[in-house]
């Protein structure tokens, strides 16, 4: 059946209607076949992506194959589909290396011919895409306009501290040139491409020899002097792996695969709004670029692909797009293709290739976290970054450009997940993403109804190396000792011996500041640390920690066995002791564990407990009593009798005068010990009193440090980024 061609929109659309009609029985999927239509009448003719059958037989193709496996499945459609190809009179075409997908400028004829063929699964019209803009409304006064703020902001220290920083692994950049002289990047590059395309008469590919495409050293670093053709693409990859020993990017120990899609398009119809020439890619190119980074991701240990670059914003997912399968594929070897929600200040759409479901969508916030407002924002944006006045490496010369957009944002992520990927190398997918959303910081929008993690990246380490993460407000700081002089205690439940790892952050934008690690912490220990020894001996060293605004921090504290972790504060010249332990969620303020009860040698504050029986009968308690430094055992204590529903309460010296064990270590240099309560039900309560002021505080609540249930990251069904 042909199509008879009209004038009209209207009578396209009957025959559109008329074509699926003999089709959609056996081949249902011509979806965009709409829009083809509508480009033909336009222009005559219309590029077009045609994904070919591929999945019966023993050359079946699949997006969990390895890719020479692939490409023998893409060469066995290609031979099945090219009668189809020759009917339809479609001698000049493009295929593609792992995707069984071929591509052609086609009449409406051509299509027709195309639609009919059983070995055509679905077509897909070539749209053109844009780099996302700079927004330069954005104050950089407002916010601090370098790396120096982002990277920080996304818990990127902690990560370096541990010694990740995506050493080993690659993040391929698919933008414009790349300024590849830059002293952020230089070194940087491996397994350079340009997939910038010639079409018609007015768009002409920018690879340096004329020829696309174009592969090696250079081949997507066409940039002429004085021009800002490599701006976007130089800031984006700098912000990625980026270093130069004093400006650092997110991975700034992995390399780069830089991927030149923009061609120069003096269309004027294509380049609206911006005046002609401009610089555009499409569809085609990107999937191209795309292909190449599946074919070659283990060569080149690719851990992450950017796009900073998009179409026309959308509702809900854009799984009809082409690029779907190649993203999906990369999915599945443990790659996150990092793709920019773009800028149009939408709430409830982002463009595409970011709502493509596999793909990993970013939105834009400042260095705190406030959604940026030309940021898109959507319930299905996987994460947020930094994307306001960023500060990074220029396309020309050797300085730096501030720029704000979601195109800043996306490397931020694609960076991290190189990060990421080099802590642990064989976990799945799904792990290094699920740890980052669960360990994010949720941001929102007025009215959106819906929150979108900022990705933290030391916390995600914590979280998949099998730790949990409680975060303590207001900790005050040693700059502000009339206020207080914090205290943290660290006290080890669990059986075995533990570490944690103490975040120090700004409590006005959560920023991370620095990062601490005990030494090891015995068993039923409580070692009890001053902030300003945790502040001198943190990490990056020499670094100055002056909370902004107020004196205190926000500490994360994460740990490597159950227990809890209380924040007291000693007023000295009050004589006040407080316990300040306030967290969102593990609050515990009666239990059968106590850490560090006041020794009767601590004159000023004599610590008292109270065993509560909440069982149904009469019953007695037995008190072990550990080291709270050493985490040895002292001895135990049984109580008298305890009725159903009632207490008892003992002093500290009441204990160490009839546990004799308790006594001589108190005589010798114990101030602080432990308790734990067994054979009764119920809980210990721990008061001191500040007799100084003649007052009692109540010392018992401290918050859990739960082992995540995340547990330590498992080796991926398939190897990360295998071939």
């Amino acid at each position: 059946m042909n199509f008879i061609h009209s004038p009209n929109l209207s009578g396209l659309r009957r025959c559109l209607f008329l074509a699926l009609i003999a089709v959609a029985a056996p081949y249902p999927a011509h979806a965009d076949v709409e829009d083809v239509l509508k480009r033909i009448q336009r222009d005559g003719s219309a590029r077009v992506i045609v994904r070919m059958k591929a999945d019966a037989g023993a050359a079946a193709w699949s997006a969990a194959q390895p890719a020479p496996r692939q490409r023998a499945a893409v060469a066995a459609a290609l031979e099945k589909v090219q009668p189809s190809l020759r009917g339809a009179r479609i001698n000049a075409y493009k295929t593609f290396r792992t995707l069984p997908l071929v591509s052609a400028s086609v009449t409406q004829v051509q299509l027709n011919g195309l639609m009919s063929s059983p070995e055509v699964e679905s077509i897909s019209l070539v749209r053109r895409e844009r780099k996302l803009a700079d927004n330069a409304g954005i104050r950089p006064s407002l916010e601090r306009p370098q790396l120096a703020g982002s990277v920080p902001s996304i818990d990127v220290l902690g990560a370096w501290a541990k010694g990740y920083d995506g050493t080993g692994y690659a993040v391929a950049v698919i933008d414009d040139g790349v300024n590849l002289n830059h002293p952020m990047l230089k070194g940087k590059n491996v397994g350079d491409a340009c997939f910038s395309a010639d079409f018609g008469t007015t768009t002409k590919n920018n690879c340096p020899s004329g020829q696309s495409p174009q592969f090696g050293p250079g081949a997507a670093s066409n940039c002429p002097a004085n021009s800002s053709r490599c701006d976007h693409g130089t800031h984006v990859s700098s912000i990625a792996v980026g270093n130069d020993g004093i400006n650092f990017g997110v991975a700034r120990g992995a390399k780069l695969v830089p991927i030149d899609v923009f061609s120069v398009d003096t269309d004027p119809a294509d380049c609206s709004p911006d005046p002609a020439p401009c610089e555009l890619t499409d569809s085609l190119a990107v999937l191209d670029a795309l292909d190449y980074v599946n074919e070659h991701a283990a060569k080149f240990k690719i851990a992450a692909v950017n796009l900073s670059l998009g179409g026309a914003p959308r509702d809900g997912y854009c799984d009809d797009d082409p690029r779907k399968g190649v993203i999906d594929m990369l999915r599945l070897k443990g790659i996150a293709v990092a793709a920019a929600a773009s800028n149009d200040g939408l709430t409830g759409k982002i463009s595409p290739p970011a709502c493509i479901s596999s793909a990993v969508s970013v939105g834009a916030t400042n260095d705190g976290t406030t959604v940026a407002s030309f940021s898109n924002f959507s319930s299905i944006t996987d994460f947020m970054a930094p994307g306001v006045s960023i500060l990074a490496a220029a396309g020309s010369g050797s300085g730096l450009a501030s720029k704000s957009g979601t195109s800043s944002s996306s490397p931020h992520v694609a960076g991290a997940w190189a990060v990421l990927r080099s802590a642990f190398p064989a976990a799945q997918f799904d792990q290094l993403e699920t740890a980052l959303k669960q360990t994010g910081i949720p941001v929102t929008r007025q009215n959106a109804g819906y929150s979108v993690p900022k990705i933290q990246l030391a916390s995600a380490i914590i979280r998949l190396q099998g730790s949990d993460r409680r975060i303590i407000n207001n900790v005050v700081s040693s700059t502000a000792p009339a206020a207080g002089e914090s205290y943290l205690r660290f006290f080890n439940t669990s059986a075995s011996a533990g570490t944690v790892t103490v975040t120090l952050r700004d409590s006005g934008t959560g920023t991370a500041l620095a990062t601490w690690t005990s030494p090891s912490i015995p068993p039923q220990a409580s070692p009890q640390v001053a902030i300003e020894t945790i502040e001198s001996m943190s990490k990056p060293s020499g670094i100055v920690i002056v909370p902004s605004g107020a004196p205190y921090y926000n500490v994360e504290v994460a740990s490597t066995f159950s227990g809890y972790v209380q924040h007291v504060l000693w007023t000295r010249s009050a004589g006040v002791f407080a316990n300040l332990s306030s967290c969102a969620s593990g609050v515990a303020v009666g239990s059968s564990n106590i850490p560090n009860v006041h020794a009767t040698s601590i004159r000023d504050y004599a610590s008292r407990i109270r065993i509560v029986n909440t069982g149904a009968t009469t019953d007695h308690a037995v008190l072990t009593f550990n080291d709270s430094l050493t985490g040895a055992t002292i001895g135990q204590w049984t109580s008298k009798d305890i009725a159903s529903g009632a207490s008892l309460e003992v002093t500290a010296a009441q204990l160490e005068n009839e546990l004799k064990p308790l006594g001589a270590a108190v005589s010798g240099s114990l101030q602080q010990y432990n308790v734990r309560l067994s054979n009764l039900a119920g809980y210990l309560q721990h008061v001191m009193q500040n007799v100084a002021v003649g007052a009692l505080v109540d010392m018992t609540a401290k918050c859990e440090l739960g082992i995540a249930s995340a547990g330590p990251a498992t080796p991926a069904t398939a190897a990360a980024v295998a071939n």
